[in-house]
């Protein structure tokens, strides 16, 4: 009998370990919402980009920068930014954004508009040719890709390397060919970056560029105005920034097949600063051409 209570008691003891080390490890999740404002104008910001770097958690504010975001208490170490062209990022450690914040459903975050230094103007005789560059494809393409993720803020897009001996590059047009579609209209945000390590790092734009795709077919998106220059290699995508008006449907992107995973170039992320994935088996059907100085 007293082996049998002792048996028990050491069960007891037990079982209140194990309960209290799995409510200790329960991670407490809470909706953070607010919105992101302009610093010096206090106008609302459209299509921000809000989200924990790195680990695919993430989201983009509405036309009128509201957000709504769930952070649980296992990312409290990690790193929440939020970001967008023309504005300067902010960054916060997980724990100091939710100590800073006063009242969850009323979060107001500032930024500031970013300044950029105009080139200074030098006219000479420059030598230039024209380049088509990326994954060439068609109607008649035999694969296609499309957005990985249906949240707001995932991306996908090829890496363009330019041709050697380039010193400037001029970025005349982006292509893409829409093999199925069966939505009235998707709104995708078209963005470049410089690299890092081989993937995409800083989003070079000054301007947002928001493209609607409405229907199959080959899209051209003429550049020439927007004045982008790259010097190195760089990553061209498409974003899925608002909700389209249409919740179901397809788009279907052609693609073309890589001889080998070390030969493809496309990229893709599931949300807003979420981390880059390497396409290992159709790699999606975007080009551009440039017009390179050597």
């Amino acid at each position: 009998m007293l082996t049998l209570l002792i048996g028990r008691k050491i069960m007891k003891v037990f079982l209140i370990i194990v309960l209290f080390c799995f409510y200790k490890n329960i991670c407490i999740a809470q909706i953070y919402s607010g919105q992101i404002t302009d610093a010096k104008g206090f106008h609302p910001i459209s299509y921000a980009n809000i989200g924990i770097i790195g680990k695919n958690i993430g989201t983009t504010s509405d036309e009128d920068g509201h957000f709504k975001i769930e952070l649980s208490s296992e990312f409290d170490n990690d790193t929440i930014c939020i970001s967008c062209i023309g504005y300067k990022s902010k960054k916060y450690l997980i724990k100091n954004f939710k100590q800073g914040t006063n009242n969850v459903n009323e979060i107001r975050i500032e930024l500031l508009p970013r300044t950029f230094l105009l080139p200074e103007i030098v006219i000479e005789s420059i030598k230039t040719t024209m380049h088509l560059l990326g994954n060439l494809c068609d109607s008649s393409s035999t694969y296609g890709n499309a957005f990985y993720s249906k949240q707001l803020g995932t991306e996908i897009g090829v890496l363009i390397k330019l041709p050697k001996k380039t010193t400037k590059a001029y970025l005349k047009n982006f292509r893409f060919y829409v093999g199925e579609f069966t939505l009235g209209s998707f709104p995708v945000r078209l963005n470049i970056y410089n690299l890092k390590n081989g993937l995409p790092y800083e989003n070079i734009l000054k301007e947002p560029i928001l493209l609607e795709i409405k229907s199959t077919g080959e899209n051209i998106i003429d550049l020439n105005e927007k004045n982008i220059i790259v010097e190195n290699d760089f990553f061209i995508s498409l974003e899925y920034y608002r909700i389209a008006d249409k919740a179901d449907g397809k788009l279907i992107f052609c693609a073309v097949h890589p001889k080998s995973i070390k030969q493809g170039n496309g990229f893709y992320r599931l949300t807003s600063h979420g981390y880059w994935i390497p396409e290992y088996n159709d790699n999606i059907g975007f080009s551009v051409q440039i017009e390179c100085e050597y």
